[in-house]
């Protein structure tokens, strides 16, 4: 946060405007209308802002006949990448020419077999993504984390935080907050080939210790597998095996306390036989009490975490209570999966993309193929979006646009 605030890019007064927007007062408490306003005035003064900073964006927004001072979502809708192009060094070509070093680069997980996604963020980009996701995750938890209250565990190994943005989002946040952070797995055999996730052990230690700890509330990171792996332990231990870890962990089952809460991250990570998630916490539920504020038991809230290393801040839900929102700031729409047009029907399946006008370092925007749809809500955003799947080779993923895009003018310039 402090490298972020002595940055030199803070003298151009769109990062000025963006910075004081983020750091400010919440931006949940205006109205959708408002925020739709003010995003449409990000969006036009984002892209002259890189228009100002790359001769690179200048050239593309000729080539592909865009306005930055009037710039449409039709006109988003063109610019946007499919995340297979940031793979390797793929984002080079995007950053701009003064860009501060001193930041971190995160990369994506490496699960596909493809060269992973490897993003760098500026000083004050982490620094806005810091604040920014905590914003966000704090509206949708429903509470503020306070000063060194509770304790959070995170199935994870702690040298990823320097590899993946979930993990360094949440170690970063708890840090700032206070809040003991324990990690559920340590990285074994880092000598060896293959990606860190198939090299995760769980460190039995940190589990004992979050699961012994009297602190409230307890927050528990994970991807939905190790919801669903923990339970089946529980669920499959004989009788004296279960005596034996309760009265060594007095878990089963798992006490969250007041504000206890589980938040999943990270997709099925190659689990082809996980339950639904609707199955998944109804699954859970018997394993991990929670309590609210008051005291009273309440099942065990679950939240959402949909983050990809191309993006500065993630999409969340909180089950049952909303829908996946982005930050206040941030756009997120709906492409039409044959012509990558903005889809504006409400209930209809289209492509995700997410444009970050507050993102410095390169023009953030871009669709990881993943298949949504929307509705209406009276909250900040003034609309949700639900999940469905991701987008199939067959339905032209694999580097495949309408004409007309970023991609097209970049794979047919001489």
């Amino acid at each position: 946060m402090e490298n972020g605030s002595r940055s030199k890019l803070l003298e151009d007064p769109f990062v000025k405007k963006v910075w004081d927007l983020i750091m400010g007062e919440s931006l949940f408490k205006r109205s959708p209308e408002e925020l739709a306003s003010l995003r449409e005035s990000l969006r036009r003064e984002s892209l002259q802002f890189f228009a100002r900073h790359s001769p690179y964006y200048v050239d593309l927004f000729e080539r592909l006949d865009i306005d930055p001072a009037k710039a449409t979502m039709h006109d988003i809708a063109k610019l946007a990448i499919p995340s297979d192009m940031l793979r390797g060094e793929g984002q080079k070509r995007f950053l701009i020419k003064d860009l501060e070093e001193g930041g971190e680069t995160f990369s994506s997980s490496g699960t596909t077999g493809k060269d992973p996604v490897r993003v760098y963020r500026s000083p004050v980009d982490l620094a806005i993504m810091l604040k920014a996701n905590t914003d966000l995750f704090e509206h949708v938890y429903g509470d503020v984390l306070k000063e060194g209250e509770g304790v959070a565990l995170f199935m994870a190994a702690p040298e990823l935080r320097y590899k993946l943005s979930f993990v360094a989002f949440v170690d970063l946040t708890l840090d700032k907050k206070g809040i003991e952070l324990l990690y559920g797995m340590d990285l074994e055999d880092k000598s060896q080939a293959g990606t860190p996730w198939q090299k995760l052990t769980t460190n039995k230690e940190n589990l004992l210790k979050f699961l012994k700890s009297k602190k409230e509330p307890k927050l528990f990171f994970t991807a939905p597998a190790g919801v669903h792996i923990l339970g089946q332990k529980f669920e499959t231990m004989g009788f004296g095996k279960k005596i034996a870890y309760k009265l060594a962990s007095g878990a089963p089952p798992i006490k969250l306390g007041k504000g206890g809460i589980i938040v999943t991250g990270g997709g099925s990570k190659g689990f082809a036989d996980l339950p639904e998630y609707p199955k998944l916490v109804s699954n859970a539920q018997k394993h991990f009490v929670s309590k609210s504020s008051k005291g009273e038991h309440i099942d065990t809230p679950f939240m959402d975490v949909l983050g990809m290393t191309e993006t500065l801040t993630a999409l969340i839900d909180r089950y049952g209570v909303m829908d996946k929102v982005p930050h206040p700031l941030a756009e997120a729409f709906l492409l039409d999966p044959l012509t990558f047009e903005p889809i504006e029907e409400e209930g209809r399946e289209g492509i995700l993309g997410i444009f970050n006008p507050f993102t410095t370092s390169w023009l953030e925007v871009f669709y990881p193929g993943d298949i949504m749809t929307y509705h209406s809500s009276k909250g900040f955003y003034g609309k949700e979006f639900v999940y469905k799947r991701r987008l199939s080779v067959k339905e032209g993923w694999d580097l495949q646009r309408a004409c007309g895009g970023t991609l097209e003018e970049m794979m047919t310039k001489q």
